[in-house]
C-alpha cells in the first residue's frame, strides 16, 4: 500500500503563496546590499507592494522577518524602519562573531570530510578572481566570503550557534564594505584575504582545530581594531 502524498492544485497554490514572503525578503536584502535601502529608512508597505507587484500581506511578512533578523524595527505611530547602527553596535557585533565563529569552525574541523574540503576549495577558487578584480564588487565579494565561511560553520552541526552567527552577518549587511576596504585601501589586501581563506582550508585538511580557531579569532581581531579606528565607516 502506497503512502505517497499527492499534491492538489490548492496545495500548489498555497506553496506558491508561501514562497512570496521569502521572495520579497530576498529582494529587500538585495536592495539593502545595493544601497537602494539605507539605514534608518522607513519601509512603506503600500509603496513596496506597488514596486514589487504583490499584495501587502507578503510585504508585511517579509518586514517581520527583517525585524527578527535585527535589520528593521517597528516604531509606534511611525511604522517599520530599517535600523540605524552606531559604530559601537558594529563593534559589538564583531566581538560576538569573534567568540562564536571560532567555536563553530573548531567543531567543523572535527567533522569535515574530504568531499566537504573539496567543495570548500571550489568555493575558494570562485572567490579568488572576485578579490583580484581591478574593480571590486563589494556585494559579490561579501556574498562569496559569506558562502565560504558558512560552508565551514554548517559542518559543525551547531544549529543554534550557526543561526546566531547568521543573524550577526545579516545585521552587518549594511556594512559590506568594511570587509572590502581591506582590498580597496591596502595594496596587499587581496593577497592577505586569499591567504586567510587558504589558511583555513589548510587547517581543516590537517584537522587542526586549534590552529583554525586561532586564525579566525586573530583575523576578526584585526577587523575589530580597524573598526575601532575608523572615522568614515558609514561610507558604504
Amino acid at each position: 500500500m502506497s503512502n505517497r502524498v499527492t499534491m492538489g492544485q490548492d496545495d500548489s497554490m498555497m506553496l506558491q503563496r508561501d514562497t512570496l514572503p521569502m521572495q520579497v525578503l530576498n529582494k529587500l536584502m538585495d536592495w539593502i546590499m545595493d544601497g537602494k535601502l539605507k539605514m534608518g529608512e522607513k519601509l512603506n508597505t503600500e509603496e513596496l507592494a506597488r514596486q514589487l507587484g504583490v499584495s501587502r500581506m507578503p510585504i508585511r511578512e517579509a518586514l517581520k522577518s527583517l525585524e527578527k533578523m535585527g535589520l528593521a524595527e517597528s516604531i509606534p505611530y511611525v511604522g517599520v524602519k530599517l535600523v540605524s547602527l552606531e559604530q559601537e553596535d558594529v563593534l559589538q557585533i564583531y566581538l560576538m562573531r569573534q567568540l562564536l565563529e571560532p567555536l563553530a569552525a573548531g567543531e567543523a574541523c572535527k567533522k569535515i570530510t574530504e568531499e566537504q574540503i573539496h567543495e570548500l576549495e571550489e568555493i575558494h577558487k570562485e572567490y579568488v578572481p572576485i578579490v583580484e578584480a581591478d574593480e571590486i564588487d563589494a556585494k559579490k565579494l561579501y556574498l562569496q566570503n559569506r558562502k565560504f565561511h558558512f560552508a565551514i560553520y554548517s559542518i559543525s552541526e551547531m544549529d543554534r550557534v550557526c543561526a546566531m552567527i547568521e543573524s550577526l552577518w545579516d545585521t552587518l549587511s549594511f556594512f559590506k564594505l568594511i570587509y572590502g576596504r581591506d582590498v580597496i585601501k591596502n595594496t596587499n589586501g587581496a593577497k592577505n584575504m586569499i591567504a586567510e581563506h587558504q589558511g583555513y582550508i589548510d587547517a581543516l585538511k590537517d584537522r587542526d582545530a586549534e590552529r583554525l580557531k586561532k586564525s579566525l579569532y586573530d583575523t576578526l581581531g584585526v577587523r575589530i581594531e580597524g573598526i575601532s579606528k575608523e572615522t568614515d565607516y558609514y561610507i558604504l
